[in-house]
């Protein structure tokens, strides 16, 4: 077959596959285009980055910290990278004191862009601060790294993580 002939050939099988499609997209009754029927959601299951996952269960955990001990000296323990904190309205400082802000929407945009920095900022504040609410008390960062060893891959999506995060910080799990 020459070059000619197999350039032909290509262009009508995609002719011909873009007519398949066509008609598989047409109503039998009104000849209207319908949608395309959804695959279905186990053929390409949503991709939850690790960094999300832990970055979520970090500020959760920093979040009951605050709840559960001295907001003041959270922060102190953090060091100069709970300035970040701050900066990137993750932790807001109100008439309360310091309270960690878990809707997204609410922090500096910039913060989702240089997630390096918030993540150091956030990785600070869990090794320099306990979780002292479970059965024993153990470093922050331990209790994020337990809860990666135990679930990492173990949710399909970011609602089942954050289901599954607030029990892990509530001790339920």
């Amino acid at each position: 077959m020459s070059h000619r002939e197999r350039r032909m050939s290509a262009l009508l099988t995609a002719a011909a596959t873009a007519c398949l499609v066509l008609a598989a997209c047409t109503s039998e009754e009104g000849g209207e285009p319908t949608e395309a029927p959804e695959a279905p959601e186990s053929a390409s299951p949503e991709v939850i980055p690790r960094t999300w996952v832990e970055r979520e269960v970090r500020v959760r955990t920093l979040d009951r910290m605050m709840a559960e001990g001295d907001p003041q000296e959270v922060m102190d323990n953090t060091g100069d990278l709970g300035d970040r904190l701050l900066e990137t309205r993750i932790v807001q400082e109100g008439e309360a004191g310091y309270q960690v802000e878990l809707d997204k929407d609410e922090w500096d945009p910039d913060a989702v862009t240089f997630t390096t920095h918030l993540d150091a900022a956030l990785a600070e504040a869990m090794s320099s601060n306990e979780v002292t609410w479970c059965e024993e008390t153990v470093p922050g960062d331990e209790f994020v790294r337990s809860y990666l060893d135990e679930h990492w891959e173990a949710f399909d999506t970011e609602e089942e993580y954050v289901e599954s995060i607030e029990g892990y910080v509530g001790c339920q799990s």
